[in-house]
């Protein structure tokens, strides 16, 4: 089964205040740590980056990379669309993909290996294998509102046939994961360890995250 990756470092991270691809734990920079481990898993690997020369450094002791220019900056949906047309210009259609944002410090290789063991099991109808978060309650809820679960979009798979979808959906106006998802057959990762989704956004968390072993 061919898996090629897609890691997606073309966000503006407006709450972080800086880029979060490039902040470094232990001397290493989230993206750079993302790629390694996504090395362990796909046959090759596309960013999708807003600065080819911005990413460059943080990437370049990795091998099998290429690098995909966000000209849109239009959000991670339509970023992972380049990707994919990226991988479709440039080489043989892979089985599945392996999306994944860039700031997801406690991704596990044999984690995310044993997810790809199971791809062959799945409906063929289905277009993605994905696990799903706790959804943090908003400020106009009630105390007592049932917590929802949302699809975890950028830790996971998506079957190549779902590009057709996709781009329908994107040249729609639709922008958002969930409610793409929300109209596909998703199969969801079960018994998944929170911490594998942890990423990223403030300095509060990544000033929590330098004061844990980061694995």
């Amino acid at each position: 089964m061919k898996i090629i990756a897609i890691a997606l470092a073309g966000g503006k991270s407006l709450r972080m205040g800086s880029d979060k691809a490039l902040l470094k734990i232990d001397g290493e920079t989230l993206l750079a740590r993302v790629c390694q481990v996504a090395a362990q898993v796909a046959e090759s690997l596309y960013v999708v980056v807003r600065s080819c020369e911005q990413y460059q450094a943080a990437i370049a002791d990795s091998e099998n990379i290429s690098m995909v220019l966000d000209q849109q900056l239009d959000g991670a949906l339509v970023g992972f669309l380049q990707g994919l047309e990226a991988i479709a210009h440039a080489s043989n259609s892979p089985d599945w993909v392996l999306l994944l944002a860039c700031d997801l410090p406690n991704l596990d290789s044999e984690i995310l290996r044993s997810w790809a063991t199971q791809l062959a099991d799945l409906p063929e109808d289905a277009i993605a294998y994905l696990p799903k978060y706790i959804a943090q309650d908003r400020q106009d809820q009630p105390a007592n509102h049932l917590k929802s679960k949302q699809w975890e979009p950028l830790c996971g798979f998506y079957r190549w046939g779902c590009q057709k979808s996709l781009r329908e959906f994107v040249e729609n106006g639709g922008r958002s994961f969930q409610q793409w998802l929300n109209t596909q057959q998703v199969v969801e990762i079960l018994e998944v360890d929170p911490n594998i989704l942890f990423n990223c956004n403030t300095l509060d968390e990544l000033l929590s995250l330098k004061q844990q072993n980061w694995r």
